[in-house]
Parts: structure tokens; C-alpha cells; sequence
């Protein structure tokens, strides 16, 4: 925080060297003789801010004011509680609950949050809410959201926010906009939640996220074209074994079991049960707030990750094959040679191995353009319309039905063949109608 208490220093800094007078500091005469000084700008410092000003009976509180103003980003620092405390403006003791501490506040009551998740929080509001200033309905612009008083937020700055984020860029080559699966995810992680949570603790009234219109997710993040059907599946895995074993183990191992990569690479001998033939998967490899990985044996990604799931007898072979050798709680998976580390990444999977798949795969005139995750998809898609969505859940982890439906439904065409099979039995009757001839 920028703090100046000494009158001369701050005159020698803000002082016009031709007029004598402090810089952004207006004097005008009152009717009553006595002089007053106004500070006036433009919120955010912006041309097209909103006009704003306050006057002072001393040209030193003013000038005092215009520094902390300027320091503040051209926002009024009395509306800061940390600002306003410092020029005098409310005790120190009296200081209302920003945003940001609240936010702090709820981080720390993630307690069953993995550490990356956290840390993904903290970049979405340092990058998007702390120091945003958005426009109100009225033209009126506030912020930085971060510093201001938790009860200020109201729904039209939530939804200010929200149009704000829709016209914000990134990019340095290519400007792109947020797509609307940023802004809900944002949303639901670091905005209402907390509001929820100021609400909870007393600091508010009521959430200002009630109401709040946010964008339409448009399209789906699981697309038919990524997944590998039963006819094509024999092929990806020949293409994959042609780039090596490891690879041609992973390929068929994730078709055949569903399992997620971070589940995978975790997985141990003593985690497969030859007599049972069954897998468990008991620990999982996630990344920490440095986008390191670690193996967390507490929880997988959702309540129902930890599981164990029956194994069939090619993907039963392949697990005991890597085993051999390996002790109880060695990785079946470790990451090829010494430069990789201990948990091989996903990426690295991606670059070195995946593309050569894909390429051979393209030459054989393979049309699909499946991810290694999305071996985990086609194994979810093939196995629904035969077993049902419920049990399909339980056996890849899915934290409820829900999730399942959400993901696949649109890509089970059995399904919505045979309920139109039925449609026409049950409403249509089975007498073929003759059409009439249209001129």
C-alpha cells in the first residue's frame, strides 16, 4: 500500500512545477471566502470511467487523498477498508469484511479439497476477480471487486461481472473471449460458493447470486468423434501396440476397465486380485498447487472413485503381466527411462507416445480422433446400452447418476433407436398406413 503522513513530502511529490499548486487537485472559492479543494477523476483512471470527486477544507487532505487515490487505481480509497482506515476515515477496529477476506476465509474451510483445486481457485480470483472493475446498469463502474465490502455486492455487480467476462479477452497472438464454461465454472467455484458462505457466517443478508443470468454452455465436451466404438476398438489397440508395449497395454487396459489416467498410473500389483479377478483402485495421482504430481491415497476425484471393479480376462492378463517382477506396491505403470520422473504425466503420454498413434492410426484410414481419455468414454459408451446407466456409473467412479447421464446420454444413438422402435408399437400401431398422394 502506498502511504504518505508527511505534508512536505507529499506537497514536493504531487506539487504542478508550474502552477505551484498540487497535481489533481482543483481550488475552488466557496461563498461563504474560504477556499476548497476538490480531487476529481475518472474511476479506474479510465476515459470512459465514471466522473467522480471529493472536496477538502485543507489542501493537505486533499493531497493526501489524491495519493492514496492514485495508489488505489484511481478507485476512492475511503470506499477501501484498508484505505479508509489509513486516512481516518472509519477506526481500524470498525473494518468491514472485503470480498477477498471472505474468500480467504472460505479457502480455508476446504478441507476435503485437494491442493491443486485450491490453487486453482486462488488463480481464477487473483486472474478474474480481485482487481476486476466492472460497469452497473447505470454506467456506474466499481471495484476492484476484491476490496470492496462483501455487502456491497448486490446482483447487478454479480451480473456485472458475469458481462464482463464475456467481453474480456486473452491471448497474445489471438484474442479470444471466455467461453461460457469458464464463467459458470468460475462462477460455481469462487463466487457463489463464497457469497453462500458470507451468508452463512451472518456477514450478509442474502446471496447476490440469486437471479444472476448466467451464459449458455453451448455444445458438448464429450463428442462422438472422440469416441472409439466396438468395431474400431481391435484396431486402435494393434496401432498401439505398434508404438510399444507400454502404450499398447495402456490403450487396452483404459478400453477395458474405464479407469481415469491418474487412477492408472497408480495402480499396484497388490491392487489386482488374480482368484477374484476384480481391480481396486485405491489411490489416485493428482497434481498439488505447483502442478506437481502425488500419489493421495485419501480420495479420488469424486466420493465414489475408490472402488473395485471386475477385470475380464484380457485386461486381467495384462496386469498380471506387468506385475511380474514388481513388488506388492510398485507401480504396474512407472514412466519410461530416468528423465521422466516417478508418475508419468499425461502430456508426456500425449507427445511421445499418443501421436504416433493417432498417425498410425490415420494412415489405416481410422477416421476417430480419440485423447488416452477418451479410451475411458468409448469403455462408458459400449457398456450402457447393455447394463444401464446406474451400474455403468458405480463401475467408472462417477460421484452419482447424474454425472453419467450428463456426459453420455447424447452418445448412445442403441438407446434412442430402440425407444423409437417402441414409440411407433406402442402409439402408432403395427398396420402400415397408405400414404396420400400429394399433387
Amino acid at each position: 500500500m502506498f502511504l504518505v503522513s508527511d505534508e512536505t513530502q507529499m506537497d514536493d511529490v504531487m506539487v504542478n512545477t508550474r502552477s505551484r499548486r498540487p497535481q489533481g487537485v482543483e481550488y475552488r472559492r466557496r461563498a461563504d471566502g474560504t477556499t476548497g479543494y476538490r480531487v476529481p477523476w475518472r474511476e479506474g483512471g479510465q476515459r470512459d470511467g465514471g466522473k467522480r470527486s471529493r472536496t477538502f477544507d485543507t489542501v493537505h487532505e486533499a493531497v493526501q487523498f489524491r495519493g492514496a487515490l492514485v495508489a488505489n487505481g484511481f478507485r476512492d480509497p475511503y470506499e477501501d477498508p484498508e484505505w479508509a482506515a489509513h486516512l481516518g476515515v472509519v477506526p481500524a477496529a470498525a473494518k468491514v469484511k472485503t470480498y477477498r477476506d471472505v474468500f480467504r476465509e472460505y479457502l480455508a474451510t476446504l478441507v476435503d479439497t485437494d491442493r491443486r483445486t485450491v490453487a486453482e481457485y486462488e488463480t481464477a480470483f487473483d486472474n478474474h476477480i480481485n482487481a476486476a472493475v466492472v460497469v452497473l446498469p447505470d454506467g456506474r463502474a466499481v471495484g476492484p471487486l476484491g476490496r470492496m465490502a462483501v455487502d456491497r455486492h448486490d446482483r447487478d455487480v454479480v451480473q456485472a461481472w458475469v458481462n464482463h467476462m464475456r467481453t474480456k479477452t486473452y491471448g497474445k497472438k489471438v484474442k479470444r473471449t471466455y467461453s461460457a464454461k469458464t464463467i459458470i465454472n468460475i462462477h460455481g467455484s469462487v463466487i457463489s460458493p463464497v457469497f453462500d458462505y458470507a451468508v452463512d457466517r451472518g456477514y450478509i443478508p442474502a446471496s447476490p447470486c440469486r437471479g444472476v443470468k448466467l451464459p449458455e454452455r453451448k455444445g458438448r465436451t464429450v463428442k462422438l468423434e472422440h469416441i472409439v466404438d466396438e468395431a474400431e476398438a481391435p484396431a486402435w489397440i494393434d496401432c498401439a501396440y505398434e508404438v510399444d508395449e507400454d502404450t499398447g497395454d495402456i490403450t487396452a487396459t483404459i478400453l477395458g476397465t474405464g479407469v481415469r489416467w491418474g487412477e492408472l498410473i497408480a495402480l499396484r500389483p497388490c491392487d489386482v486380485n488374480a482368484q477374484a479377478r476384480t481391480l481396486s483402485i485405491m489411490q489416485v495421482v493428482k497434481e498439488d498447487e505447483n502442478r506437481q504430481p502425488y500419489i493421495c491415497t485419501l480420495e479420488g476425484k469424486s466420493a465414489n472413485a475408490f472402488r473395485t471393479i471386475a477385470l475380464g480376462p484380457e485386461a486381467l492378463r495384462i496386469l498380471l503381466a506387468r506385475a511380474k517382477g514388481k513388488k506388492p506396491k510398485d507401480l504396474l505403470f512407472p514412466p519410461p527411462g530416468t528423465r521422466g520422473g516417478k508418475i508419468w504425466r499425461n502430456a508426456h503420454f500425449n507427445t511421445a507416445r499418443w501421436k504416433k498413434v493417432k498417425k498410425l492410426a490415420a494412415e489405416r484410414g481410422l477416421m476417430k480422433d480419440p485423447h488416452p481419455h477418451s479410451l475411458r468414454h468409448s469403455h462408458a459408451t459400449a457398456l450402457i446400452p447393455l447394463h444401464g446407466i446406474e451400474s455403468v456409473s458405480k463401475r467408472i467412479g462417477h460421484g452419482n447418476v447424474t454425472v453419467t447421464s450428463g456426459i453420455y446420454s447424447h452418445l448412445i444413438p442403441e438407446t434412442d433407436a430402440r425407444m423409437a422402435e417402441s414409440a411407433e408399437g406402442l402409439l402408432m400401431g403395427k398396420k402400415p398406413r397408405r400414404l396420400r398422394a400429394v399433387a
